[in-house]
């Protein structure tokens, strides 16, 4: 069964949540590469010299995959503008 979705309630809603999460990622990155990663280290393997800048681009991309492969191949919605 095939929905229709507002577009641009749709990403409107997704944006917000989207730079929710940038601006943790941001405030939150020094921190954790000071404080955490020794820690995390011991368990998950950490590519040590990432920047803040490739893992904003990576955590973007996974984010919008996420967000239009749930909406548009899993629930079969379309969008609608």
């Amino acid at each position: 069964m095939k929905k229709e979705i507002n577009g641009w309630l749709f990403l409107g809603y997704n944006s917000i949540i989207y730079l929710i999460f940038m601006l943790i990622l941001v405030i939150g990155y020094p921190l954790a590469s000071t404080y955490a990663k020794p820690i995390a280290s011991l368990i998950f393997p950490i590519a040590g010299n990432n920047s803040l800048v490739k893992n904003l681009i990576v955590d973007s991309l996974m984010y919008w995959g996420m967000v239009f492969g749930y909406t548009l191949l899993i629930q079969r919605n379309t969008l609608k503008f």
